[in-house]
């Protein structure tokens, strides 16, 4: 399946213009009587990442201060300031921001999140801004901040090979699948065992056995993740497992997952509704999209607007990205 964004590059691209009309809008406060939160979402949800990147790069130079400080004086902090910060960022940029917050706070939802559903590509960058600009590293924070128990998880991630291969071999998938049926037998009181082996192997492989396992005789087609939220009794070392194995088997569908619950929780978790909307705004949205109307028998943007219509100018911007 070729997958694809919500949000392509501009093709009538104009850096100064763009800077210098976004400095007029900042200073008067709107444009046409356009308000500043409609017309500011109008040009970065118009423009791709790269592109803003260079907005904001010309912005400072002619202005002497990022796009975000020049927004910050004229609209409050909150869900569509984050937003448009995250459209600004380059994606591993802000991918660094939140997980070095989570680490700090111990917030395993964002950190899970993060580390399963990254590509190797995608981490290799992340964790080189992250050194840079913090001058310290994912594994050391991790180690130093989180709980001995499920902190190792994390860890084995971080050296996953992931789908930086993809060859597939039968005598293996069969030992992985033995493996997992005699940690299963054992409840997977083994967090470290289960955690090394499902992160030894490329995602290719894992996928494989995943299928085989299913077919186990005692299994009654019960799935993989299906076995340890049954089974595992430790947490959040369970959720983060599962986690893992669903994003190995379909990440867009996880994706779907993710916001189903962010949107249908007591109080919206519009911070992990930004990083995924905005994150894989010129990834797979699309898809994302089409996933989520397949599971919830619904629109993914009206599911967004109507738990978060009350924040009009977030409700527009974080919309217009769905939409696209």
């Amino acid at each position: 399946m070729v997958k694809s964004g919500t949000i392509e590059a501009c093709k009538n691209f104009d850096v100064e213009g763009d800077a210098c009309r976004i400095r007029v809008i900042l200073k008067d406060g709107q444009e046409k009587d356009i308000p500043v939160e409609h017309a500011m979402a109008d040009i970065l949800v118009d423009r791709s990442n790269k592109q803003r990147q260079e907005i904001n790069k010309k912005y400072k130079s002619l202005f002497k201060e990022s796009i975000t400080d020049g927004l910050r004086k004229v609209v409050n902090k909150g869900c569509y300031y984050d937003t448009t910060t995250a459209l600004i960022l380059p994606p591993h940029q802000y991918d660094a921001v939140c997980i070095r917050t989570a680490i700090e706070e111990g917030d395993d939802k964002v950190i899970t999140e993060i580390l399963c559903t990254r590509t190797i590509a995608e981490l290799k960058k992340l964790m080189e801004f992250y050194e840079s600009e913090y001058e310290s590293n994912i594994r050391i924070d991790i180690d130093l901040f989180l709980p001995d128990e499920h902190k190792n998880i994390y860890i084995s991630m971080l050296e996953s090979p992931r789908n930086s291969k993809t060859n597939v071999d039968d005598k293996i998938s069969h030992r992985i699948v033995e493996d997992l049926k005699k940690i299963e037998k054992n409840n997977y009181k083994d967090i470290a065992e289960i955690a090394a082996l499902l992160t030894e192997h490329n995602f290719s492989q894992l996928t494989a056995a995943f299928k085989d396992f299913q077919k186990r005789p005692s299994g009654n087609m019960e799935l993989l993740e299906a076995s340890i939220r049954r089974l595992c009794r430790c947490d959040p070392a369970n959720t983060i497992l599962i986690t893992w194995v669903k994003s190995i088997k379909n990440v867009t569908q996880l994706f779907s997952e993710l916001l189903y619950s962010s949107v249908t929780a007591l109080a919206a978790d519009s911070a992990r509704i930004i990083r995924i909307v905005v994150g894989r705004s010129e990834i797979d949205l699309t898809q994302i999209k089409s996933h989520y109307m397949m599971q919830y028998n619904k629109q993914l943007q009206l599911a967004v607007q109507q738990k978060c219509g009350n924040d009009h100018a977030y409700s527009y911007i974080i919309s217009l990205v769905i939409k696209n």
